[in-house]
């Protein structure tokens, strides 16, 4: 007799694991696009659009320096400041607000850090703590449209707002605790509704303002411009940088083409120039000298001469992989975001955090540093901007009625003719059901221009208007949903034993009591799936929804579908519409999934 290599328990033992197996590998299949979707929602737009899998690394472009005593401070675009020593370049502490278009103003204890998309913040020079941080006057507001925060000391108080299209808002804070000043706590100044606040300087007693069409004289005192100065019509509006000098009613302001001086007096440009310079990254002015770094390397002008006395190149270490510096390559990479000369030498900042050290008599760096790598950009942010951009919560709220009233609608017509169609013998009650079935095998966009021409031709008549009306839509779903719907429910009503609505007769019931009190609450579970089938289905539908709708009735599929257009294409703002559109039916699912599956088998088995 031959043994048994496996015995039948261990047969079935196997069996069902592979069974587990297989059905875990679909599930696994069926939730990754959900899983998918809620992940990429946190991503930032552009690792979507270039295909990065994982979460990226906000970039340590250098935007400027800062020096004082023995210490200078380095501030980076992903909202860090970072403090060296001077003597031996060491690192020494850090403090890292997570945002974007940064500035900063200082007085003799601490650092006016303005964030952008977060407003500003109060931070101790020496231990680089944050002491105060208001919130942020600027909300309703997409953070990735926000552009540079500008931030300026005016006696007592900060003057504070953010590079945005139509936002003329100058925010005034009280320096010492940092709180809004109560009388005027905002000073909106009479630009053009399209003008973008680029820089704001200081010099007593009036604050100048650059904008990217010219440059207003204001009065902090009174809230009014008293001259504004246009740059003319060769300049290029998105060129202006910063007001980087004022001296007897002139304004000297750099753009990326070149510095502009402005007689704020007699409002005329005295002079332009680029001195054959093809771009200006940044300029700072010293001694007679305007320092300019782009990215050919940096140049020194002698303003006493307006001429270029120096310019160099090989400034900064080429990068490996990407981000990281090879310590064993040259200084051959010219590309400079900002400089600040100090005493003896010069400081060169770049992309990626990199620092350079060069002596302006050697004309070449002899060290460099380079800024950690930035942190992962989880934007959670994602769902703030998306209501922020869109009235998602119209299109939500749209929805909801929309899908709800089908729903109840289309329940109420297929309940009552599924259950005549089972229990009341007719002639044609057979084909009647089969032409029921027989419309749901037409395409749905075959019926978009007879029902767009039908709306029309309703409205003309009635002169009510019904296209762009929840009324409309409702009508057209409902008209959809009820046949499909009637076929579904025939065979729960069929399973449901006659002799029970006899018994009820027998007992003294009508017709409407039996359908009532015996029938309705048997077939309540196939009621509840072949709805819960109806309100997806319709909360889903975007092709008559795009048609029939306007803008006060559009529904979340549409809400959706403009996050890619012909002015933004935002897959992370798309990816976090989806996510909270999936919500609402997940609670409905989970509500419900215990009559959901008793529906699914309630018509299975008849008697």
């Amino acid at each position: 007799m031959k043994k048994r290599l496996i015995t039948y328990y261990q047969k079935e033992r196997i069996i069902k694991f592979i069974s587990l197996l297989v059905m875990g590998a679909f599930l696994v299949i069926n939730l990754f696009p959900i899983f998918w979707m809620v992940f990429c929602s946190f991503k930032n737009n552009n690792d979507i659009l270039s295909g990065n899998v994982g979460f990226s690394r906000v970039q340590t472009d250098i935007s400027s320096f800062y020096e004082e005593n023995d210490f200078f401070y380095v501030f980076s675009i992903d909202g860090t400041i970072s403090k060296y020593s001077k003597s031996d370049k060491k690192f020494i502490n850090k403090v890292t607000v997570k945002g974007h278009g940064i500035n900063y103003t200082v007085d003799s204890n601490y650092i006016y850090f303005a964030v952008a998309n977060k407003g500003l913040y109060k931070i101790d020079k020496n231990s680089l703590k944050i002491l105060k941080h208001p919130t942020n006057p600027i909300t309703n507001v997409d953070s990735n449209k926000i552009g540079n925060a500008s931030l300026v000391l005016a006696g007592e108080n900060i003057y504070y707002t953010v590079e945005f299209k139509g936002l003329s808002n100058i925010y005034v804070y009280d320096r010492v605790n940092l709180k809004p000043i109560t009388d005027k706590p905002v000073r909106k100044l009479a630009f053009d509704d399209n003008a973008f606040i680029r820089s704001m300087y200081y010099s007593k007693p009036y604050i100048y303002i650059g904008t990217d069409s010219g440059v207003a004289k204001y009065n902090p005192r009174t809230g009014n411009i008293i001259k504004f100065i246009s740059f003319g019509n060769d300049y290029y509006p998105s060129g202006l940088q910063k007001i980087i000098k004022i001296s007897n009613n002139v304004v000297s302001v750099a753009t990326q083409y070149g510095v502009y001086q402005l007689d704020m007096k007699t409002g005329v440009c005295l002079n332009k120039s680029n001195f054959g310079l093809p771009i200006f990254e940044d300029v700072y002015v010293k001694n007679n000298k305007m320092y300019v770094a782009n990215q050919n390397g940096l140049a020194i002008i002698d303003l006493n001469k307006n001429i270029v006395v120096a310019t160099y190149k090989g400034l900064v270490k080429e990068l490996s992989d990407g981000v990281v510096v090879n310590h064993k390559t040259q200084f051959n990479s010219d590309e400079i975001s900002t400089v600040l000369p100090l005493e003896k030498e010069l400081l060169l900042g770049s992309s990626f955090g990199r620092i350079s050290f060069m002596r302006e008599s050697e004309g070449k760096p002899y060290g460099e540093t380079q800024l950690p790598l930035g942190y992962k950009l989880v934007k959670v942010s994602n769902y703030e901007d998306l209501w922020k951009n869109i009235d998602f919560g119209l299109y939500l709220r749209n929805s909801v009625i929309i899908s709800g009233f089908t729903m109840i609608f289309s329940m109420i017509l297929a309940t009552l003719a599924s259950y005549a169609l089972v229990r009341y013998k007719f002639k044609g009650n057979k084909e009647f059901g089969i032409a029921i079935l027989s419309t749901q095998m037409i395409p749905q966009i075959m019926y978009l221009i007879p029902l767009f021409i039908m709306f029309k031709w309703m409205t003309d008549v009635t002169h009510i208007q019904i296209k762009g009306t929840f009324t409309g839509l409702i009508f057209i779903y409902t008209a959809f949903f009820v046949p499909f719907s009637i076929w579904i429910l025939r065979s729960f009503f069929s399973s449901i034993p006659v002799e029970l609505e006899e018994s009820a007769r027998i007992d003294g019931c009508n017709g409407f009591q039996v359908f009532w009190k015996i029938a309705l609450p048997l077939a309540i579970p196939g009621i509840i799936a072949t709805g819960i089938y109806i309100f997806l289905t319709a909360w889903d539908e975007l092709m008559f929804a795009w048609v029939l709708t306007n803008s006060n009735t559009m529904t979340i599929p549409i809400g959706i579908r403009l996050f890619v257009g012909n002015f933004q294409n935002r897959y992370d703002l798309m990816m976090a519409a989806a996510t909270v559109a999936t919500i609402p039916v997940l609670v409905l699912f989970f509500m419900l999934q215990k009559h959901i599956v008793k529906g699914l088998t309630a018509g299975a088995v008849k008697g």
